[in-house]
């Protein structure tokens, strides 16, 4: 592993393994299904309130519509890991669990900006192919400007 000093509290660290990444990942993965099973049902709920009764025509219809859910998953994915990663500070639920954070390359806390742009390019196609190099970074940490790193016990 590549070992780096920090000007901040992550004063020595390792880049965290593909490894590492994909566990984090399957535990990131379980808690956003039931986001997922959480959010259908408040939507559910609010559709049944007078006034808000096109709500489940947005989310939830009878036929499939592969678009809709197209949509639905890029925007919720977006949502749980943007939420995740400002409120926390570079953590989410799989993060937290491996004691691994995600920081900028200037060894930074992310602003919102770079939490947003990382987010978003989670959805680029393919993605997950671009951990198959020697360096454990993918697309959404190379054009966010991050890396993920274990945390100094």
């Amino acid at each position: 592993m590549k070992k780096q000093e920090s000007k901040n509290n992550f004063a020595e660290f390792e880049l965290a393994s593909t490894q590492q990444r994909l566990i984090n990942y399957a535990i990131d993965s379980v808690f956003y299904f039931g986001f997922i099973i959480i959010f259908l049902t408040i939507i559910r709920y609010l559709s049944k309130m007078e006034g808000l009764s096109f709500l489940s025509g947005l989310l939830i219809s009878e036929e499939p519509n592969y678009l809709k859910s197209i949509f639905f998953g890029v925007i919720t994915t977006t949502l749980f890991y943007l939420i995740l990663e400002y409120l926390l500070k570079g953590k989410t639920i799989g993060k937290f669990i491996t004691n691994t954070r995600a920081i900028t390359n200037e060894n930074e806390i992310m602003d919102f900006k770079s939490v947003l742009i990382r987010s978003i390019c989670r959805r680029i196609p393919f993605d997950s192919f671009s951990f198959l190099g020697d360096v454990p970074r993918g697309w959404h940490d190379r054009i966010s400007k991050t890396k993920v790193v274990f945390e100094k016990k």
